[in-house]
């Protein structure tokens, strides 16, 4: 495996996009027995997507860099023509280039990176109108 430091704009994209979500596809996470919402704290929600990702490319490398120098900067979506499934592929990209230390699934990215990853299934097209849960169907003459 190989990984390498998204950019500061593919974090922003997404940490903007998670914070902007309302109602069903609201960003949310579960960390360290609390659930969190991603609007109560962009900006450092986006420091340690950024922080797991240099940890992520110092393990893989047997670097030491430093993850400072990251800036939170919100990016106007309305300008670009993203959809979910946009976000939904970028945050297996930051997954990707993240997972490289042993711990990886008990960190807090990962936690993040899996609530804009749901909310971001929810904002599909469809999602709302879809079922619930599956039945059976009905055979005619039954």
């Amino acid at each position: 495996m190989s990984a390498y430091l998204v950019s500061d704009y593919h974090i922003n994209v997404l940490v903007t996009w998670a914070a902007q979500q309302h109602g069903m596809s609201a960003v949310s996470y579960y960390w360290e027995g609390k659930r969190r919402d991603v609007r109560e704290s962009p900006r450092r929600i986006a420091s340690v997507l950024f922080a797991e990702n240099v940890r992520s490319v110092n393990a893989r490398y047997k670097q030491c860099d430093d993850p400072a120098g990251f800036k939170y900067k919100p990016v106007a979506l309305g300008y670009t023509s993203l959809k979910a499934i946009d976000i939904i592929k970028a945050c297996h990209c930051l997954h990707y280039q993240s997972c490289e230390t042993s711990d990886w699934q008990e960190t807090e990215a990962f936690a993040i990176l899996e609530g804009i990853e749901r909310a971001a299934v929810c904002a599909l097209p469809g999602y709302e109108d879809a079922g619930w849960k599956l039945s059976e169907p009905v055979k005619a003459g039954a």
